[in-house]
């Protein structure tokens, strides 16, 4: 009897402490997605121009942001890779969005957006991105697939699972999707319907393209090889999700030059919140899409 009622005690104990757990990462998400909100509205308030263009037989509306702040003036690079602002960011900037790759999935989807955010992957040379999905080619999870790649151990050098970190074509301004697409009845079209790039505020403007070069070489260095991370938290070394490789990438500017970069404040699961959310990164382009077409606002041209 004694026995059971210790099992109990312990039993409640354990529901508590998770419980608490629940709690606190809820109230951590609505915490951190009303600081999202308040700091893409800020920057949106700080529009003072807009021209509108026809383009994919949309309406683009650009609304030309100001540039304010000390590191968004000393870095004067533009934000956009071409002239006509269809190729968002520059080597070295962070893309980002909250809406989940999983909109054909009930509940998880809103819930992982929610927490977690969608999908980040970083600017690499030539208008390409590095990203880790852990996607197949048409946009779904297959899940034998994902069963094999957590057993495996180390990078998978021959890419042979096809859920390694990429390196692609930037897609995330263009409608580049079709009817075969899971996410096409969602998303249509185009990538997402919200869309931010980010940029890291460089301490120092004479290594800026060092450290530049330093976090995109460690991403081109897992491309083909680092297989994605369905487990997170375990089996680290060689395997990377999406903000995870994005964080770790930055985190080798600070082991190589000894800066002390954080995108990744609360140190737990890196999430698309913990970045833009960051003392460190800074917005350069937010998109979104209305009912009269798709809005652009983003860091006014300087050179």
């Amino acid at each position: 009897m004694k026995k059971r009622k210790k099992r109990l005690k312990i039993l409640k104990l354990i529901g508590y402490l998770f419980l608490l757990i629940v709690a606190y990462f809820i109230g951590e998400s609505i915490y951190e997605n009303y600081k999202t909100d308040q700091k893409i509205e800020a920057f949106k308030q700080r529009a003072y121009e807009t021209v509108v263009e026809e383009k994919y037989g949309t309406t683009y509306f650009y609304h030309k942001v100001k540039r304010t702040y000390d590191y968004e003036i000393e870095d004067s690079r533009n934000v956009f890779y071409d002239e006509n602002k269809i190729e968002p960011g520059l080597k070295g900037d962070i893309l980002l969005t909250f809406q989940a790759p999983f909109p054909y999935i009930p509940i998880i989807d809103p819930i992982i957006s929610y927490w977690l955010g969608g999908h980040a992957a970083l600017v690499s040379d030539n208008n390409k991105i590095i990203q880790s999905t852990g996607m197949t080619s048409n946009g779904l999870l297959d899940l034998s697939t994902m069963f094999s790649v957590i057993l495996h151990r180390g990078y998978d050098e021959t890419n042979k699972f096809g859920v390694s970190v990429q390196e692609v074509r930037n897609y995330w301004l263009k409608p580049t999707r079709n009817e075969t697409h899971a996410e096409y009845p969602y998303y249509g079209e185009y990538y997402r319907t919200e869309i931010l790039t980010t940029r890291l505020k460089y301490k120092d403007q004479s290594k800026k393209d060092e450290e530049i070069d330093i976090a995109v070489n460690f991403g081109k260095n897992q491309v083909d090889r680092g297989l994605y991370n369905y487990l997170f938290i375990f089996d680290t070394k060689n395997k990377f999700y999406c903000s995870d490789l994005i964080t770790r990438a930055f985190n080798d500017i600070n082991r190589v030059n000894d800066t002390d970069y954080n995108i990744d404040e609360d140190g737990f699961i890196p999430s698309i919140h913990d970045i833009l959310l960051s003392d460190d990164i800074y917005i350069t382009i937010y998109k979104e899409t209305k009912s009269d077409g798709i809005h652009i606002y983003y860091l006014e041209d300087v050179i």
